[in-house]
């Protein structure tokens, strides 16, 4: 009789945690959105990196259509020093602006990435500009990936 009983709040403890109403965000239906227009500024290398990415990764079959204006801005700062007065580490950070506007709903909202991350100087400097680079190229996939994500979750939520 005790198991019976335990069986069944388990059950019951279950079926009410399982059912909250929170809906699980659908990685399969990421870019639902056609991208009509970009307008980018700031750094150019970024910018054009972002631009191409996103149209590229936008679906051509969606009803949802944006136009978009992303503002990119770059610093790199010094991080660290050494005994010597020599720069050992910098840290680039960049902050992206986005501006977005939904075709035929007429909303338009804006959100602000900010993404930084720091890289060594190296003794020679070809391996402290592929060091910059590298981590340009992680910090810029991971802008693109945020703001596809933020783009999804803004359009399904309409």
């Amino acid at each position: 009789m005790k198991n019976l009983i335990k069986f069944i709040l388990i059950i019951l403890s279950f079926s009410i945690t399982l059912s909250c109403g929170y809906k699980v965000v659908n990685k399969l239906n990421k870019n639902n959105y056609t991208i009509t227009e970009i307008t980018t500024s700031g750094a150019p290398r970024i910018s054009y990196t972002i631009k191409n990415r996103l149209i590229f990764n936008s679906s051509k079959e969606s009803n949802n259509s944006l136009t978009l204006k992303i503002n990119v801005d770059k610093k790199r700062i010094v991080k660290n020093k050494n005994i010597k007065n020599e720069i050992t580490d910098y840290e680039i950070v960049i902050n992206t602006e986005v501006k977005y506007s939904l075709l035929g709903k007429t909303k338009e909202a804006r959100f602000i990435l900010n993404n930084s991350g720091s890289y060594k100087v190296s003794d020679q400097r070809i391996n402290t500009i592929n060091n910059e680079k590298k981590l340009l190229e992680t910090l810029t996939n991971n802008i693109i990936d945020e703001i596809s994500f933020r783009l999804s979750k803004e359009i399904n939520d309409n």
